[in-house]
């Protein structure tokens, strides 16, 4: 077996009954309360599963899975961790129990190298004899037991995998009639977009789709991806590329799955069930049905929990789906964020800060919301918030365009090259080279003046002075710690003069390093409006919180 981490993933919840949360489906509130009490010390996004065994549901006793460990937690007594790797002997217990002996008690019994041993018992809605199977298997055909990251999207993967899974679609589209044709192009420039490719990636599939006779097999695709992708994500990246194929196959004028020439014919490599297949297209449906005028919060809210249920019918993780963001041209960030708007942010479960998913991306919304509940008013209004999510089309399709501008220029110099060489140029040759030259010049400035304005707006949604005070009340909680590495790391300290009743004044304040690239300044931004930074009712209730944990460690320390 490959890795422990997908292991028990797949395999947790036929140990438990009920109570069993498996990522992405934990709650975060229950999340950040578990791993307070379990004294967890990792990144939340490492955790596989909690079952919950606390009587009221909060996520305070019970057990928390991990790749490298499990911690046992019951109910007020403290937390054990116990690693995989030291475990020597794990059996099922059953003790006779009742004035007649006639009740059995199940029970766990772990042995540790060091002769130790642990007992776990009371777990409401755990089938002990499965558990201590798993176990078994967990401790006996693995080697390496690592604790990784349950969700990774496209876009945060090497560039070797994102290069094939865009090759794949190419091959498709060629495969399709010999042709890339423009909407066939515009949707995979869109999808480059999507998943934030290099320059040099981009390139180097532009010189893929001119070169029709040397495309690479689909087999050696498919098993690129599947060896180079992260551990555990083969099954995702999979379901993921049925529906990026489907996408541009629908796109062009296909009407029934079941006529997909290119993917019924390679559907023994994808490896893909009908029900997955079935998930996949209706979140195509979705994604086209959520901008459409007339649809209405209520019936998003009703179809992505229609989703969502079908992806738990499937057993498939909904986040599998948008590993490549959405295909009318969010990306995975903005569809997380998207629905958070809706109260539904933990559907996807994609929570990395390190390319900003999880965040608030879809622009000024967070701020929006916070003035509408300051103001009376109880949601959205319809209107702005399909503005806001056209604003978020509009702005990946404008990425598209500017990186579009600067590959024709980078083909525009390598043709001037090659011409030049020539032994023979008429002068209508050297008119169009001159022209050509003079129009992609033009692209480039405009795309310059674009890209200084969007980053001037960005910034703007950003702290203009960092009160660090403030954003360590923010980020308290286990899933918002790594906001505060993440927002810090942007700011500098600097000294500014200030005058006061004549006389100067040094203050050290913490200000944007400068030039910050504006992708990066615009997940700051979002950052920003997730930890709700702005927003008058977080700062207040992160306020609070501090207060009472401050007040708290006194009271400790006159006791002590």
């Amino acid at each position: 077996m490959r890795n422990i981490n997908a292991y028990l993933r797949e395999n947790l919840g036929s140990a438990f009954t009920k109570r069993i949360s498996i990522v992405p489906n934990i709650d975060e509130k229950k999340l950040n309360n578990a791993v307070k009490s379990f004294g967890y010390s990792g990144s939340p996004s490492n955790i596989i599963a909690l079952f919950d065994n606390s009587l009221i549901g909060s996520g305070n006793d019970g057990l928390i899975f991990t790749g490298k460990q499990f911690i046992y937690r019951h109910s007020f007594s403290d937390s054990t961790s116990i690693k995989y790797s030291s475990i020597v002997k794990v059996e099922c217990v059953e003790t006779l129990t009742g004035r007649k002996k006639d009740k059995i008690e199940y029970s766990i019994e772990i042995t540790n190298q060091d002769e130790s041993k642990i007992v776990i018992k009371d777990m409401d809605g755990c089938d002990y004899k499965k558990l201590v199977e798993i176990l078994q298997i967990a401790i006996c055909n693995f080697v390496d037991y690592t604790e990784e990251k349950q969700l990774i999207s496209i876009d945060e993967m090497n560039e070797s995998v994102k290069i094939a899974y865009v090759k794949v679609i190419i091959n498709m589209a060629h495969d399709n009639d010999g042709v890339i044709d423009d909407k066939e192009f515009a949707e995979i420039l869109l999808l480059m977009t999507r998943i934030d490719l290099s320059a040099d990636s981009r390139f180097s599939l532009r010189a893929y789709m001119a070169s029709t006779e040397e495309f690479t097999p689909l087999e050696q695709l498919i098993s690129q991806i599947e060896t180079e992708c992260p551990d555990g994500q083969i099954k995702s990246l999979h379901i993921s590329l049925t529906k990026d194929l489907s996408n541009l196959y629908f796109c062009t004028g296909g009407s029934s799955i079941q006529d997909f020439a290119f993917f019924q014919k390679n559907r023994h490599l994808i490896k893909v069930t009908d029900e997955e297949v079935d998930l996949s297209v209706m979140a195509i449906q979705n994604d086209h049905n959520m901008l459409k005028e007339g649809v209405t919060d209520d019936q998003i809210v009703s179809a992505m929990k229609a989703l969502s249920a079908k992806a738990a019918a499937v057993g498939t993780p909904l986040a599998a789906v948008y590993l490549s963001g959405s295909v009318v041209g969010m990306s995975a960030a903005g569809m997380t964020s998207g629905l958070a708007t809706l109260g539904m942010g933990g559907l996807l479960g994609l929570s990395s800060m390190a390319s900003g998913i999880g965040v608030a991306v879809l622009i000024g919304v967070g701020v929006y919301a916070g003035v509408q509940k300051l103001s009376g008013a109880n949601e959205l209004t319809r209107s702005k918030r399909r503005e806001l999510m056209l604003n978020e089309v509009i702005k990946q399709t404008q990425s598209t365009i500017s990186l579009l501008i600067q590959d024709i220029n980078y083909i525009t110099v390598k043709l001037n090259e090659y011409i030049r060489t020539r032994s023979t140029q008429d002068a209508q040759i050297k008119k169009l080279m001159s022209l050509m030259s003079q129009m992609t010049g033009a692209g480039a400035v405009l795309t310059g003046k674009s890209n200084s304005a969007q980053g001037s707006v960005a910034k703007i949604r950003c702290a203009q002075f960092l009160d660090e005070n403030k954003l360590k009340s923010l980020t308290r909680e286990p899933t918002k710690v790594e906001f505060y590495d993440f927002i810090r790391k942007f700011y500098e300290e600097r000294v500014f003069i200030m005058e006061k009743d004549g006389q100067k004044q040094e203050n050290i304040k913490l200000v944007i390093k400068t030039d910050q690239a504006n992708k990066d300044l615009e997940y700051l931004a979002k950052a920003f409006e997730a930890i709700g930074y702005f927003n008058i009712t977080d700062v207040m209730k992160a306020s609070a919180t501090d207060m009472v944990g401050k007040t708290k460690d006194k009271l400790v320390g006159l006791f002590s």
